[in-house]
């Protein structure tokens, strides 16, 4: 069903990285960019930053593997800002017509203003279901853009 890269993604996944640290560790492994500290960078955007629901960490963690990847096509940083603001314009299209959402608490089905919902979420195993699908949708969507 998933391909050797994605079942890479969903390793870490499932390991000890969350969300964001498994994108980022896998789009740099796989593009030769991979830095000993990047899951470090990445390591509070699980859970929508620190678990508040907000921008989804598999979304964090993309845009960061765009921004590094960028950073080694372009030397001047002007160039490798608006590339990577197109790609992540692009990113997000992507991203959001296939899950209609970019937020952790609106790809899960969260009422943010409930304060039980995250429990109950986990309990009904909504995250476990859906969250590896958001981890290897991202990783295919970013190395698409860096296929050369």
């Amino acid at each position: 069903m998933y391909n050797e890269i994605e079942e890479k993604a969903l390793k870490y996944f499932k390991g000890d990285y969350n969300c964001s640290q498994a994108v980022l560790r896998t789009i740099l492994e796989e593009k030769g960019a991979y830095f000993d500290q990047a899951p470090f960078v990445t390591a509070s955007y699980g859970g929508g930053i620190v678990g508040r629901g907000e921008i989804c960490g598999v979304v964090s963690g993309a845009i960061m593997a765009i921004g590094v990847l960028n950073g080694q096509l372009f030397d001047d940083i002007i160039d490798v800002k608006m590339k990577t603001r197109d790609d992540t314009i692009e990113f997000y299209k992507i991203f959001q017509e296939k899950f209609r959402h970019s937020t952790c608490y609106g790809l899960i089905g969260i009422d943010p203003n409930d304060p039980d919902a995250k429990q109950r979420a986990s309990e009904e195993g909504r995250y476990k279901e859906n969250c590896p699908k958001f981890v290897v949708e991202a990783v295919n969507i970013v190395l698409d853009f860096f296929k050369k």
